[in-house]
């Protein structure tokens, strides 16, 4: 090994470092916080997963890493897409049965939709959302992300309505899509979504369990151990 592939190595090796830290950080951070982002009432309204999701999100640092589940196929659940989306956040390991996949959909289409239509076509082309990890999906994952980076924090930054499940599911699917890329840039949204101020944050509570799903996703993303391909 010459000395400028050690040092090149090196440096890598010290940002992967640098960013692990900071991570655990801010997980660190959510796990004294999030009640200030799901109070009781909210937890409550939880049912049967309240104890679980309080759990992860008070609990050690960990990734259950959902991307081993997929076999380059599409899947099926017999859950609702938010249900899924809560499994998958409190870590639960499911089998998922293999099904023929839909057509493509197409993204010029996709981005007329109204918040309520996307809503819906996102609910039922994602009823089980690791299918937005395939590549074949690649474009509508960017698309979310688009969306969420551009328009939606426009919405949530100067106070403007918004349509929260439309919100919360992309954060949602983006944050389900984060480790099949291994994409800072996902990260990153789900970060400055996080890092909103808390007036901003609390409207999204009017869908606690959607809420819940991307806050115990955000929580085990902070601690995947290797962000930098």
């Amino acid at each position: 090994m010459d000395l400028e592939t050690a040092r090149s190595k090196s440096a890598r090796t010290d940002r992967r470092t640098i960013l692990h830290t900071a991570l655990l950080e801010r997980r660190a951070e959510l796990r004294q916080g999030w009640l200030r982002l799901i109070p009781a009432e909210c937890l409550e309204s939880l049912d049967s997963a309240a104890e679980s999701v309080a759990s992860l999100l008070s609990g050690q640092d960990v990734f259950h890493d959902w991307t081993l589940a997929v076999a380059h196929h599409w899947l099926d659940c017999q859950a609702g897409l938010a249900e899924c989306l809560l499994l998958i956040g409190m870590g639960q390991r499911i089998r998922w049965p293999v099904v023929v996949a839909p057509p493509p959909l197409s993204l010029a289409a996709f981005k007329k939709l109204s918040s309520k239509e996307r809503v819906e076509t996102l609910s039922l082309r994602y009823r089980c959302p690791l299918n937005i990890g395939g590549e074949g999906e690649s474009e509508m994952a960017e698309e979310l992300l688009r969306q969420l980076m551009v328009s939606d924090r426009v919405k949530l930054e100067t106070e403007a309505e918004f349509d929260v499940d439309d919100i919360l599911l992309k954060l949602n699917l983006v944050a389900v899509a984060a480790p099949f890329k291994r994409d800072l840039r996902f990260l990153d949204a789900l970060n400055y979504f996080y890092e909103l101020p808390h007036r901003a944050l609390s409207r999204l509570r009017r869908n606690p369990r959607l809420l819940a799903g991307w806050l115990c996703l955000y929580a085990q993303l902070l601690c995947a151990p290797d962000w930098q391909r």
